[in-house]
């Protein structure tokens, strides 16, 4: 059975609001606000502002779900009075953390990095001594031109051709190296994040998650300058990459609900909430050029010093008389290797202060991908209160019902949904749920399928006999045998051109098999565009029918369809001996079901039997024989909980 038992009371801080100027949902403080003149230092003082210490912009905040002391941001008195924490992200011990697991993920086996992060230190060692010859070539050319030793000269003449290409091949071999380990790194760590990221309960609850905000300790790096450099461009290097987010976000919304967004005439506001989210990101991109500067400056200037330093290092022995007893070939020859050694390690200095800039930008992407990972051990922890045990099939056929015992959950905001709310829904018995806006109807489907966790009670359920069906059915890219065994993708083959035209004919989708010529050929077009609402509804009534689970969980799965297909619908799923828990606001639905649960919006709730006229047509739902009449959240608990429904049936009816 599956179990959801209640997780522990959370607590954490209360939510952040802003205090001062109001600032509209993209974040941005209106014009009468901001004491900047001009369009452009307008706008870059509002969002100078956003990245303030301590301040993150709303719009790049995608926290939903609130802890349980909190308070509805932005309410009359609701503004929190706990100090902010500063939010700032640098090099610190807590990035090293972050980024030794990122380290982790990416060398973990089987993966092939670890092979080449040898492999390519290995070359860079050797490519070094190779450079370092080749670097020395010019000196041993100023002593045999001195001498001018025709033999010597062709002699190195062709140990110096043979050099030059040996060091580009160890540069070539390098980049490759190189490359294959920042696409094997890339591999390593993404399926890591998808394994650990996209998951059941996990890819819902992450994306209503709160974020966290961490204390900042200071270590001291080997060079204080190089740090006080780097520390500013960390921070404004996450909110870049905050910012590109967005940005990206927004526009696959707009390209989600572009039919909606035309016929509500919203594109002048989507073209400034674009432009708006357009102007944060340049911002931040030119904070980020601003941040860099003194960090090149120190670099180029340390390039061109090279130059400079060479002479100076060689005056000195040249001034002091050593090498007064050489002939003028050989001074060449010292002066010229001299030249070479001082000026390669001020190149491999400025180096360094070049990988100074770029592990200010792996900072900034340490950051947010810490935050992630963390993110999803909080969730982990959060789970461990979920315990799933699977059956033997014996069982499951005896015990086919779903049991709330004593149930109450919360709004992730912390608003009461339903108390002490004990109920079984029986197999063969479909039931409808209803109730006014914001009642709890999805709620509880949430809650069955775990998505919310439960303060208190216990939800039990055969899990593999429950498929839950959303009003907006996901539709898979991919091919229309695909489509009907979702999320089952390598069970495909196993389903015959018969059973995918019978299925859809069963959902009355036969007109799809019929202007579809191969059902394994791949649609690169989404199919949500192929198909109109009610389509992608039956879609999803077409993968029901294909599993025939003991239940299915609509929620409000039929709303785009006409009232001849849903009567279809309902009827297969009596055919097929499926059980409907649905959650409606149409009274039409009642024909089809036998109880009602209603619940109040207080946290109340009610059952009845549905009564059907006596003249219902043989085509209609049958009249279950253990329906029950009105019956109150505190009679049912009893007898629920003993199970004895039956019993507890004939004793309301008396």
């Amino acid at each position: 059975m599956y179990r959801l038992i209640p997780t522990e009371d959370e607590t954490g801080d209360e939510d952040r609001t802003e205090t001062g100027s109001i600032r509209n949902q993209h974040g941005f403080v209106p014009e009468s606000d901001s004491p900047s003149k001009g369009p452009f230092r307008s706008i870059f003082h509002k969002v100078r502002s956003l990245f303030s210490p301590g301040h993150r912009p709303r719009a790049f905040n995608c926290s939903w779900r609130s802890r349980s002391t909190a308070t509805t941001p932005g309410a009359p008195g609701n503004r929190s009075t706990a100090p902010k924490r500063k939010h700032v992200f640098m090099l610190d011990r807590v990035f090293l953390k972050r980024f030794w697991r990122i380290l982790q993920a990416m060398f973990r086996k089987p993966s092939k990095a670890p092979w080449l992060y040898i492999g390519l230190t290995l070359f860079c060692c050797v490519n070094e001594a190779v450079v370092y010859y080749v670097g020395t070539i010019p000196s041993r050319y100023y002593k045999v031109l001195g001498d001018k030793d025709m033999t010597a000269f062709f002699r190195l003449l062709i140990v110096s051709l043979l050099t030059v290409f040996l060091a580009g091949f160890g540069k070539t071999v390098i980049y490759y190296l190189g490359s294959l380990l920042a696409l094997e790194g890339r591999k390593s760590l993404t399926l890591h994040f998808h394994q650990i990221y996209i998951r059941p309960k996990f890819f819902y609850r992450i994306l209503m998650m709160h974020d966290e905000e961490l204390d900042n300790p200071y270590f001291l790096l080997s060079s204080i300058a190089s740090r006080m450099l780097i520390n500013p461009i960390v921070d404004v290097v996450f909110y870049k990459e905050s910012a590109e987010g967005y940005f990206r976000y927004l526009h696959v919304r707009f390209r989600q609900f572009a039919e909606s967004i035309t016929f509500s005439r919203g594109e002048d506001e989507a073209r400034r909430s674009a432009d708006e989210s357009l102007d944060v990101l340049l911002l931040t991109q030119l904070d980020v050029i601003y941040k860099e500067l003194p960090l090149k400056f120190l670099q180029q200037s340390v390039s061109y010093f090279g130059s400079i330093l060479s002479y100076v290092i060689i005056s000195v022995p040249i001034f002091m008389g050593k090498y007064d007893d050489l002939p003028s070939s050989d001074v060449s020859s010292v002066i010229s290797k001299i030249s070479f050694v001082s000026m390669y390690l001020t190149y491999q200095f400025s180096k360094i202060i070049q990988c100074g800039t770029d592990f200010s930008d792996v900072a900034g992407y340490t950051s947010r991908l810490g935050q992630l990972m963390e993110a999803l051990d909080e969730m982990n922890a959060e789970l461990e209160n979920i315990a799933i045990d699977f059956p033997h099939e014996e069982s499951m056929t005896m015990d086919a019902s779903i049991r709330f015992e004593n149930v109450s959950f919360d709004t992730p905001a912390g608003d009461l949904i339903i108390s002490n709310f004990t109920y079984r829904f029986e197999a063969g018995v479909n039931t409808m749920i209803v109730g006014p806006n914001g009642a709890g109807k999805t709620s509880i489907l949430r809650a069955m399928g775990g998505l919310w966790p439960v303060a208190k009670g216990e939800i039990i359920l055969p899990r593999r006999d429950v498929i839950f069906l959303p009003q907006t059915p996901y539709l898979t890219y991919g091919t229309l045998r695909e489509q009907l065994v979702y999320p089952l993708k390598k069970t495909a083959s196993g389903v015959s051109d018969a059973d995918v035209v019978r299925v859809l004919k069963m959902a009355r989708l036969e007109h799809i098999a019929d202007t579809i010529e191969d059902f394994d050929m791949a649609y690169t077009l989404d199919w949500s565009k192929m198909l109109s609402p009610g389509e992608q509804q039956k879609m999803a009534f077409a993968r029901l029918f294909y599993a025939r689970p003991v239940f299915g969980v609509l929620d409000e799965a039929t709303s785009s369809m006409d009232a001849e297909s849903e009567s279809e619908m309902f009827k297969q799923c009596r055919l097929l001996n499926i059980t409907c828990i649905t959650v409606c606001h149409h009274s039409s639905l009642e024909k089809y079901h036998q109880q009602k649960l209603a619940l109040d919006g207080r946290g109340g709730w009610s059952s009845f039997e549905i009564q059907h006229s006596s003249d219902c047509h043989s085509d209609d739902i049958p009249i279950s024989t253990t329906g029950v009449g009105v019956v109150s959240s505190e009679e049912m608990e009893v007898d629920t909980l003993t199970g004895n429904v039956e019993d507890a049936n004939q004793g309301y009816r008396d």
